[in-house]
């Protein structure tokens, strides 16, 4: 049994009143297992005392998982997860669906999925999870209850672990050269970089950079490269809002990605290619 009883759950105690449950979630969070930290709030909001009661309301279909290993989620899965509301549970008072990564939704399934969120029924609730919710249309975003959870991965930034020239160096090639920056990665082939490990953080610093990029581009004050504000404004007048959220999704794919057995040599050519916007349904 895996009880309920984490620093996610403490906060949501301030954030919620059980008794009076909305009928949206969006939950803003850097933690790598969205999934579980929506799984969280779905046994909080049903009062479970075991998280592995969930498994009850997936197996009998009263709640619905949206994920999706490709830069999109698409209109069809939208509508799809609509047909499957249609009906009322002979087994829960509630149901619940998931969307893990929201800011992947494109214009077609937001609006999509906006429509059903714009009459909400009272026995459907909706938790969608994003690491940044400025990549969430605000519209949807508006109709939710907000809850942020941050670990301590910002403190990376902080600290020597990767190389600031290293890493905005990268972006600007990827930003002037496109796909060719390909042609140019040997410069990029540390010995440090090409740790898994090392290779992860990179990533995730280059996820931070790109939020700072948008935070610039929508006249937001910069959250974690105040010192590099120079070399942030000059990636985003390469860009507009929809490439940086773009380069965003092609980045968590990344690091979604090397969860697993990848090449890293590999992974950061592939990395260049998506940002590069070539390869849109990876």
């Amino acid at each position: 049994m895996e009880a309920i009883e984490s620093q996610f759950t403490k906060i949501l105690e301030k954030y919620i009143n059980i008794d009076k449950m909305n009928h949206a979630y969006l939950i803003e969070t850097n933690n790598s297992d969205r999934l579980k930290i929506a799984k969280e709030l779905v046994a909080f909001l049903f009062k479970f005392k075991d998280i592995n009661e969930i498994d009850n309301l997936e197996r009998n279909f009263d709640l619905q998982i949206v994920k999706t290993n490709t830069l999109t989620i698409k209109k069809e899965e939208i509508l799809a997860l609509k047909e499957n509301f249609k009906t009322k549970s002979i087994y829960n008072s509630k149901r619940v669906y998931i969307i893990e990564e929201a800011e992947k939704l494109n214009n077609s399934s937001a609006n999509t999925l906006l429509k059903f969120l714009e009459e909400p029924e009272n026995d459907i609730i909706a938790i969608l999870v994003t690491s940044n919710r400025n990549l969430v249309i605000n519209t949807i975003v508006s109709r939710c209850q907000i809850i942020r959870y941050y670990s301590g991965d910002i403190s990376i930034l902080k600290t020597d672990v990767i190389d600031k020239t290293l890493l905005f160096d990268f972006a600007l090639t990827v930003e002037k050269e496109k796909e060719k920056t390909i042609a140019y990665i040997n410069k990029f082939y540390t010995k440090e970089i090409l740790e898994r490990s090392i290779f992860s953080e990179f990533l995730k610093s280059l996820l931070y950079l790109y939020d700072d990029v948008l935070h610039y581009k929508v006249g937001v004050n910069l959250e974690y490269f105040n010192l590099y504000s120079v070399e942030i404004e000059k990636i985003a007048n390469y860009n507009d809002i929809d490439t940086i959220k773009n380069k965003m999704n092609a980045i968590n794919i990344c690091l979604d990605r090397i969860k697993y057995n990848t090449n890293i040599k590999l992974l950061l050519d592939k990395l260049i290619i998506l940002m590069s916007g070539v390869d849109v349904d990876a």
